[in-house]
């Protein structure tokens, strides 16, 4: 069955609509036969009962003084009526129901004395006033008997249930002939509209199949239905995203070779002075200098690729604690940071040491490191740094201050650029870590500002929705 199901599925959805409403027709003239045959038999018992009691009632009035005169001792009862001559009937169904309807007349002795050609010599009905049903040598018959007091005789009228069956089904047929002859009229109005209500689907077929594939323009249809709006504006939103996508992986690659062709031109350099060191002390120093190089290209390397996954579709969310997190970084950096004899502090009231937020703990970690990483590379020798963690409404503010240099207000809002940095011989960084940031901070849903701290230095506020 699940099988038959699937199968039909696949089937292109105009085959699905034709069979589907071919079936339903199919199923609606049926319902209609079948309803239309039961609610002619409905209206013909009525009807013919009706008849047949109004034809006794008759037969009555007419053989009520012939019984009279019948001699109930006579060796010749009963007497037989044969009704009309074939020839004498208007037509041939006139003498078919002729030969379904009969009646009998029978003493109060139980003695027949008359009887109808069509009737059979079995009694119809027993000595019971009104209608009742029999069945006689595989035949049913209505029956109307009716009683004579005068005269003392029971007048049973009957009518072969058949009669009323074909005329049912004759109702049923002509019913159903109209229905069948404009079937094919139907079908062919069906396929039409099918295939009209289908034109947009094909047509944007045919754009995506004649689409460029470097083309990720918003698809744009003549006439968009209301229902296939929602598939266009999401594959339009997919394009777009992989638009986004693209040109972020082209930046990046365009970025990454335009700035790591100077460290890589520094280690090559570095490592040609360590080959022709005259002494071991020039070797030593060139062999240094050869470190920190490959250790810059390889923090650039590293904040490249994290800023080319810093995308919805790739990270989970989840709720993080934040105070503990944040220790955790700064315990991390806390040995880097005693080599230049700076002083990490951490400000957080104990109401907020349990404020949640929903997010990746992998990017907020990077997004903590690079603040304190930033601040720890401008601050100076024996400088201080200060970390903020505040509740404000539903946010979490992270304020991270130093006590460096700081950014010349016209250059504040160029802080977040890539490759970008304020005192250029100052920091050893290729100045992505504030565009990094950036980047989690918009993932997050949060904000970012920059602003001159009391400490005299810059100071960095995020800010993000709590869980």
């Amino acid at each position: 069955m699940n099988k038959r199901i699937k199968r039909y599925l696949s089937l292109s959805i105009n085959r699905m609509l034709m069979v589907g409403v071919l079936s339903f027709t199919i199923i609606y003239i049926s319902a209609v036969y079948i309803l239309s045959q039961k609610q002619s038999v409905h209206e013909i018992e009525e009807l013919f009962d009706a008849q047949l009691a109004h034809s006794s009632f008759i037969l009555m009035n007419l053989l009520s003084e012939s019984i009279s005169t019948v001699d109930q001792k006579s060796e010749y009862l009963p007497i037989v009526y044969h009704g009309f001559d074939e020839f004498s009937l208007p037509s041939k169904n006139a003498l078919l129901y002729q030969k379904k309807v009969a009646y009998q007349i029978f003493s109060q002795n139980d003695q027949l004395l008359v009887i109808s050609g069509s009737a059979p010599s079995i009694r119809l009905a027993g000595k019971k006033l009104g209608y009742s049903n029999t069945d006689i040598n595989g035949e049913t018959w209505r029956v109307f008997s009716l009683y004579d007091e005068d005269w003392d005789f029971w007048l049973h009228v009957a009518e072969s249930a058949t009669i009323r069956d074909e005329l049912a089904h004759e109702i049923a047929k002509q019913t159903l002939w109209p229905a069948l002859a404009l079937l094919p009229i139907v079908l062919v109005l069906l396929t039409l509209i099918i295939r009209i209500s289908l034109k947009p689907l094909k047509q944007l077929t045919a754009n995506i199949k004649k689409r460029d594939p470097k083309n990720l323009s918003p698809i744009e249809l003549e006439h968009t239905p209301k229902e296939m709006k929602p598939v266009v504006e999401s594959l339009n939103n997919l394009f777009g995203r992989l638009s986004d996508a693209i040109s972020r992986e082209q930046r990046l690659t365009a970025d990454a070779a335009h700035e790591l062709r100077t460290p890589l031109s520094v280690v090559m350099l570095h490592a040609q002075n360590a080959m022709a060191a005259l002494s071991d002390e020039e070797r030593d120093s060139a062999l240094k200098e050869l470190e920190f190089g490959v250790k810059r290209v390889s923090r650039l390397l590293e904040q490249l690729l994290t800023l080319s996954k810093v995308s919805p579709e790739i990270i989970p969310k989840e709720p993080i604690l934040f105070y503990p997190l944040c220790q955790e970084v700064m315990a991390q950096m806390a040995a880097s940071m005693i080599e230049k004899d700076q002083e990490l502090e951490l400000i957080c009231a104990e109401e907020n040491r349990d404020l949640h937020i929903q997010g990746s703990a992998f990017l907020i970690e990077i997004l903590i490191r690079n603040l304190l990483d930033n601040a720890k590379e401008y601050a100076p020798q024996n400088g201080l740094i200060q970390i903020h963690i505040n509740k404000q409404d539903q946010s979490l503010i992270l304020y991270v201050e130093d006590n460096g240099p700081g950014v010349n207000e016209a250059n504040i809002q160029r802080l977040t650029d890539r490759f970008y940095r304020e005192h250029q011989n100052k920091g050893k960084g290729a100045g992505l870590g504030l565009s990094l940031v950036r980047s989690i901070v918009e993932f997050h849903g949060g904000e970012i500002e920059f602003n001159t701290s009391l400490l005299g230095g810059l100071g960095i506020s995020v800010k993000l929705p709590l869980a």
